[in-house]
C-alpha cells in the first residue's frame, strides 16, 4: 500500500464459486455505502465555527467535501500544526448523530457475496471511522478487502484492477467516477436523486458514469 493508507481487517479472503466469480465490485464508503453528509457536515462546521472560520452551507459542503480530511482542513485555512486535533473532534462529533446505511445495502451485498463477487471498499476515511461505521450499522461482513484513508483512489483501484476479469466500482462524486473509469472499472454512480435532470446525476453522468441509481439493490441487474 502507498504512503497515507490503512488496510482495515477484512472479513473474508476469497469468494464462495458462483455466476459472479469471474466479478469484482468495489465501493466506495462514505455517501455510497453510508450515507452520513448531513452529520459529516455538521460534525465539520462544528469543528470550523471553534477555530472561527466560515462554515459551509449545504451546496458548498457538496462542492468542497474530499478526503482525506487533513487536506481538506488545509483548504478550508487551517493551520498545520491543528488538523491532527480538528480530525480528532471531527470524528468525535461524527459518533455523537448515526448516519445510516444506504437504502438496498445490507441485500445488494449479501446477494453479491452469495454470487461469488469480490468485495472491496476504497475510502479516504480513515480505519478507525470505518471500523466504527462496521460495527455501529452492523455492515454485513462481506469484504474482501478495506483499504481506508486512501489518497490515491486511482492508484489503489488500478492495483486491485487483476484480481477478476471484470470489474465495476460505486461511487457518489465525480472524483470516484473518473478514478473508475481511469483504471478500467465500469463506473457506477450513487445519487440521491436520479432523474437526469438532477444536478448529482447530471455531475454523475458528466464525469462518465455508466449508470447512475439510488438504490443499491439497483446495482444486481447491472452487475449480473
Amino acid at each position: 500500500m502507498g504512503a497515507g493508507t490503512g488496510r482495515v481487517q477484512a472479513t473474508r479472503s476469497s469468494a464462495p464459486a458462483g455466476p459472479l466469480s469471474e466479478t469484482m465490485v468495489m465501493f466506495a464508503w462514505n455517501g455510497t455505502i453510508v450515507v452520513d453528509a448531513d452529520r459529516a457536515r455538521a460534525a465539520l462546521n462544528l469543528v470550523l465555527a471553534r477555530r472561527g472560520l466560515p462554515c459551509l452551507g449545504e451546496a458548498e459542503f457538496a462542492v468542497r467535501f474530499r478526503l482525506p480530511l487533513a487536506e481538506l482542513f488545509e483548504r478550508l485555512g487551517l493551520a498545520e500544526d491543528d488538523r491532527a486535533a480538528a480530525e480528532e473532534e471531527w470524528m468525535a462529533e461524527l459518533a455523537e448523530v448515526r448516519a445510516h446505511l444506504r437504502e438496498g445495502a445490507v441485500e445488494c451485498l449479501g446477494a453479491l457475496r452469495g454470487g461469488g463477487a469480490w468485495l472491496g471498499v476504497v475510502s479516504g476515511s480513515s480505519p478507525a471511522a470505518v471500523r466504527f461505521d462496521q460495527r455501529s450499522l452492523a455492515v454485513p461482513p462481506v469484504w474482501n478487502s478495506i483499504d481506508a484513508a486512501v489518497s490515491d483512489t486511482y492508484g489503489m483501484l488500478l492495483r486491485h484492477r487483476p484480481i477478476r476479469p471484470l470489474a465495476f466500482f460505486v461511487g457518489d462524486s465525480p472524483d470516484d467516477i473518473r478514478s473508475a473509469s481511469a483504471a478500467g472499472y465500469t463506473p457506477v454512480g450513487v445519487a440521491a436523486s436520479v432523474p437526469d435532470e438532477h444536478p448529482d446525476c447530471e455531475a454523475l453522468r458528466s464525469a462518465g458514469a455508466a449508470h447512475v441509481i439510488r438504490s443499491l439493490d439497483e446495482l444486481l441487474a447491472i452487475v449480473a
